[in-house]
């Protein structure tokens, strides 16, 4: 495909100007010839091939959809008799008259089903493109859709817990896939409770994208497998969902998903079939979890980004579009405006391949360590054990930790403290000066260093996309929401 709009489907007709051929080819009817002299025909352009020897019954078919008589005698054992079955030349068809296909592959950069070989041979690509890939665009064409206002734009902004940057990022990823169907380096980890729309983003908007034939779910059950090859070859789009930690931080099912995420083929065993050359690898990668701790980080690594999800869709009524069955009615009919959408965004390659360092990750980095040192659990810093205390102090809303607050400078902000946590909110201004009086002021410096650490902690809590503005005394107040509802005027 390489960015380009056509794909040469069906191009199966090696002989023009044979009456035969093109009576079947105007009733959706294609063959070829393979390398053992059987017929592969197929009766409309959505199904398999069929392999067949059976050429009386083949001619019978075709006569049924046609209403013409064909001839295949040519294709029949020459040692036997075949006047009972000769016709005539009007619709003889002869083995040269057929492409002679010497071999299946999957290659989504050719832009035909059939190609060319410079033996004059052919094989047969079994990759289609879908119909969102084949659309026409032009490059600087003024388009009706608006990401923030869509169905699919505010499902992607719930699967990030409505961090803007992370929609974008998200969609700088995909469109980089889908404008070239060259993988990012970088693999989406997406962690959250069951039903934030997870599912819904993989199998309404990916699926239908990039091709319900060419995209893969893959979970534990998949995995136990010898035959790995299996589960990479003829895919564009790979979803590993619900994987076990347990299983994941295997060393096999760990060299397999790092080969999954960057390399460009595998040396993986397939069923019936030897190793005599390596797998290609084409599909980009979505991991999908209700687990936080789904995967293995090291430290060191580039190759997932990982994202918390939202709430369950059900709580925010499905979006505002009242129903699964409206909010996917919806996606569906954008997936056209949407497809366009992503082949015209302007690509930003190096943030495509990039793997952001975020709260999310650096905890399953920290869970990583510390399962293979499980001393480092129980011996943490002092200011590790600060940073708890005090994020669980502010979700639970517990009062004793601040009423300790009695420096007579300090009674105001111990009574702002205590009052927010009676409606509910935390306000963010108070957030260094609450923490600088029960801990001491060495620690941080800003606001932005403490809150990092704390989303380490808590990042639903301390997200950015927690904090609300509420009317207190007069004034506009940045607050944390402590409870998954709005709260009544204070």
């Amino acid at each position: 495909m390489n960015n380009k709009n056509s794909f040469n489907y069906n191009n199966w007709l090696k002989n023009s100007d044979k009456l035969a051929l093109n009576i079947l080819n105007i009733r959706g009817i294609s063959m070829y010839l393979d390398k053992k002299g059987y017929i592969n025909y197929r009766l409309s352009r959505n199904e398999p091939y069929i392999i067949t020897k059976d050429y009386k019954s083949l001619e019978n078919i075709f006569l049924n959809i046609t209403g013409e008589d064909s001839d295949l005698s040519d294709f029949k054992d020459k040692n036997k008799s075949s006047h009972e079955y000769y016709i005539g030349e009007k619709l003889k068809i002869s083995p040269e008259d057929l492409k002679l296909v010497t071999e299946d592959i999957f290659d989504p950069f050719s832009k035909e089903e059939f190609i060319l070989q410079n033996n004059s041979t052919y094989k047969l690509n079994k990759f289609k493109p879908s119909v969102y890939m084949l659309l026409e665009y032009e490059l600087k064409q003024e388009l009706n859709f608006h990401l923030e206002n869509s169905a699919i734009g505010n499902l992607i902004l719930h699967v990030v817990n409505y961090d803007r940057q992370r929609l974008y990022w998200i969609i700088n990823w995909l469109a980089y896939f889908f404008q070239g169907l060259k993988k990012s380096q970088v693999a989406l980890v997406l962690l959250g409770e069951q039903g934030a729309g997870k599912g819904i983003f993989f199998n309404e908007v990916i699926k239908p994208l990039f091709g319900e034939d060419f995209v893969k779910t893959i979970n534990d059950k998949s995995l136990n497998t010898n035959y790995k090859g299996a589960l990479v070859e003829d895919t564009i789009f790979f979803n590993l969902d619900e994987i076990s930690v347990n299983k994941s931080s295997s060393s096999s099912t760990k060299n397999f998903l790092k080969a999954l995420v960057t390399n460009t083929s595998i040396t993986a065993e397939k069923k019936f079939k030897n190793l005599e050359k390596e797998t290609a690898i084409y599909g980009q990668v979505l991991i999908t979890s209700n687990e936080l701790y789904a995967l293995e980080i090291e430290p060191s690594d580039r190759r997932f980004t990982v994202f918390s999800t939202g709430g369950n869709l059900s709580h925010c009524n499905f979006l505002g579009f009242g129903s699964y069955e409206a909010l996917s009615a919806s996606i569906k009919n954008e997936l056209e405006l949407f497809a366009v959408y992503l082949k015209n965004y302007q690509i930003n390659n190096k943030y495509a391949n990039t793997a952001l360092n975020t709260p999310e990750k650096d905890d399953l980095i920290y869970k990583y360590q510390t399962s293979k040192n499980p001393q480092r659990v129980i011996k943490l810093t002092k200011i590790q054990q600060n940073i708890i205390e005090f994020a669980e102090a502010i979700k639970l809303r517990n009062y004793s930790l601040f009423n300790t607050i009695v420096d007579s400078s300090k009674i105001k902000l111990r009574n702002e403290i205590i009052f927010d946590l009676q409606h509910n909110i935390f306000r963010v201004e108070n957030l260094l000066p609450a923490f600088k009086t029960l801990y001491g002021s060495r620690n941080f410096s800003t606001n932005s260093e403490l809150l990092r650490e704390l989303q380490k902690f808590n990042f639903n809590l301390f997200s950015t996309q927690n904090i609300q503005y509420f009317l207190i005394e007069d004034e506009q107040k940045e607050c944390f929401v402590l409870v998954p509802f709005y709260l009544k005027d204070l």
